[in-house]
């Protein structure tokens, strides 16, 4: 016996060295890796799943099925080669504005890319800049409407739900012959218009964050008084239509970077979940726009509770369901600046090739950990070569201590589109007059 806890202590210690060297010399790759890791072996793969996630394995709520995926994981090479010709230009300032590092200004001139190519580790502010980075990545998009399934779960079934579209509009990181002018100096606008169940339709939200240190200015639609009400910026951070998830948690990320304090905690390589491991190709329009489409038929990939046997967590993804695959990333935290801001550390694992956030960890202000957040993608690639790389599928909230969870999904629409020009989408959307329309 003490010889098999013996060599099983070494195996472990072997298969962690090795996770290490891989991480820091090569890329691990699927084959490195079993069919499944579950409660039985979660243990010698500890390192590749954040800690939220092996809790849920060891305790055999989840289960991880690592594989391959049929394409290269990345941004367009013009993107690319966008961000390359930005190194050097910005800056970030003491208080968390992006700035230009001629005049020491904020940045309010459009400029296409990510604003740091080169990211380097001793860098003090390397953990601003690779948040701004995430922001630019999904400003490519320029603007987007997409329909949005959100989905209550308790221990056992599907509570309720509410859908709706979700508009975007990207004032800034807009390719060039695109831009859009600005006087407002708007970062970006946003809009929830809830359509679905009749009873709460209407119950809408818009958001503006501005360029400079303003804070944003949020709006809410009460159907039951017919009126528009202005919210304060911290309420990006109530739970939205009483679910597990908060406005400010969009694309795992969405709010005002200068209202929170960024630092880098480290770098790992982690297992992060696809919905399918094939290229799903999707269609180019004239003006610019892709079509959106996913991997699943439905409103959603299928869950635990709609399994039969299954004894793991009711919200937990079927297994087989989801294809894992090891990515590097750094592991930042935030921290609010606002004393009235709902919520205390988060911990984002970031893709250090594409900049997407896989995992967060959300602890409450009194420091007790809450809830862990998972991204569910997919790729998809136009005839263009237009991608959806950061762009998800679905943000599965899990609130460990009220064990419920709330599942944000995406789903096929007539109306969903990414790379919106102008012409489909535009700041006059965004109006009060137009919101009042949308709500009533």
């Amino acid at each position: 016996m003490k010889f098999k806890r013996f060599t099983k202590h070494i195996g472990r210690a072997i298969l962690t060295l090795l996770i290490l060297l891989m991480g820091i010399g090569s890329t691990l790759q699927a084959e490195d890796l079993p069919k499944m890791i579950d409660k039985k072996n979660c243990a010698q793969y500890k390192d590749l799943l954040i800690p939220a996630l092996y809790r849920a394995v060891e305790r055999g709520g989840w289960v991880v099925t690592p594989g391959n995926i049929n394409f290269k994981y990345k941004h367009m090479d013009s993107f690319l080669k966008a961000s390359e010709k930005n190194a050097g230009r910005f800056d970030v300032s003491k208080t968390g504005e992006l700035i230009e590092k001629k005049t020491g200004k904020i940045a309010e001139t459009n400029f296409y890319g990510m604003p740091f190519p080169n990211i380097d580790p001793k860098d003090p502010k390397i953990a601003d800049k690779i948040i701004w980075n995430f922001n630019y990545q999904r400003y490519r998009y320029m603007g987007s409407r997409l329909y949005v399934p959100i989905m209550w779960i308790n221990k056992t079934e599907e509570e309720r739900y509410v859908a709706g579209m979700d508009s975007r509009l990207y004032m800034m990181g807009r390719p060039p012959g695109t831009e859009i002018k600005n006087p407002d100096k708007v970062l970006t606008y946003e809009c929830q218009n809830v359509q679905d169940p009749m009873s709460v339709k209407g119950t809408n939200q818009m958001s503006y964050v501005y360029i400079d240190q303003r804070d944003n200015t949020n709006y809410a639609y009460v159907p039951a008084i017919r009126r528009i009400r202005q919210t304060t910026s911290t309420a990006r951070s109530d739970p939205y239509m009483g679910s597990d998830a908060w406005i400010d948690m969009n694309y795992m990320w969405s709010g005002k970077n200068s209202s929170m304090k960024w630092k880098l905690a480290g770098e790992k390589t982690i297992l992060a979940s696809f919905t399918s491991p094939n290229m799903i190709p999707v269609e180019d329009y004239p003006d610019g726009r892709i079509s959106v489409k996913y991997p699943f038929t439905g409103k959603r990939i299928k869950l635990g509770f709609e399994v039969q046997g299954w004894k793991g967590d009711s919200w937990a993804p079927a297994p087989g369901t989801l294809t894992y695959v090891p990515r590097k990333v750094w592991v930042v935290e935030q921290r609010p600046k606002d004393p009235y801001y709902n919520w205390g550390l988060h911990v984002n694992y970031v893709d250090q090739e594409t900049y997407a956030i896989w995992y967060k960890e959300v602890y409450d202000k009194s420091g007790e950990f809450r809830t862990w957040v998972s991204l569910l993608v997919h790729y998809s690639e136009s005839p263009s070569g237009k991608n959806n790389t950061a762009d998800h599928d679905a943000q599965l909230y899990v609130d460990e201590k009220s064990q419920h969870s709330s599942f944000s999904g995406r789903a096929a629409h007539k109306d969903a589109f990414l790379y919106m020009p102008a012409s489909q989408i535009s700041p006059g959307f965004f109006s009060t007059n137009n919101f009042l329309l949308l709500s009533k």
